[in-house]
């Protein structure tokens, strides 16, 4: 069951992940197109592709990773500091999936960002990926974080 969760929690983070990366680069190579009929094949790619591949695999991708704690039962620190790469990606999900509701409202959206979308997964991915196979054996969160992050600063307000 376990070996079960893992691969389909795998296989969906590397289709989720592969399918940001894909979108991001189309956005920028193609989204800036002066011919009407590839814009409009290219307007059409990129909406089936981000609701029909991309969310979905996200969407497996989260579910089976949830099923996978729970059935394995880990629950140690480095899993959130992993849940918030993970939420880093979701957030560039709904980015992309922003830009290209737009590219079919207005001719020119802000193409300009969709390569900062593609920078920003590449660390997200990488950090996901790197936990998830580093596993560090730390006793608490602030084993993982810098002191920095979990101090309060002097002067501020309690």
């Amino acid at each position: 069951m376990i070996a079960a969760l893992k691969f389909v929690h795998l296989a969906g983070i590397s289709c989720w992940a592969a399918g940001l990366i894909a979108l991001a680069l189309l956005m920028l190579v193609f989204g800036t197109t002066n011919d009407e009929d590839d814009y409009v094949e290219y307007r059409l790619f990129t909406h089936v592709t981000y609701i029909s591949f991309v969310t979905p695999a996200a969407l497996i991708a989260i579910a089976s990773g949830t099923a996978l704690c729970f059935a394995a039962g880990i629950f140690e620190p480095w899993l959130l500091l992993k849940l918030a790469f993970v939420a880093g990606m979701v957030l560039v999900h709904t980015w992309l999936g922003h830009l290209i509701q737009r590219s079919g409202e207005e001719r020119r959206s802000k193409w300009f960002t969709a390569p900062f979308a593609g920078l920003a997964l590449v660390p997200l991915i990488c950090a996901v990926i790197g936990l998830a196979l580093i596993k560090p054996q730390a006793a608490t969160l602030s084993d993982l974080l810098p002191a920095q992050l979990l101090s309060v600063r002097e002067g501020a307000a309690p």
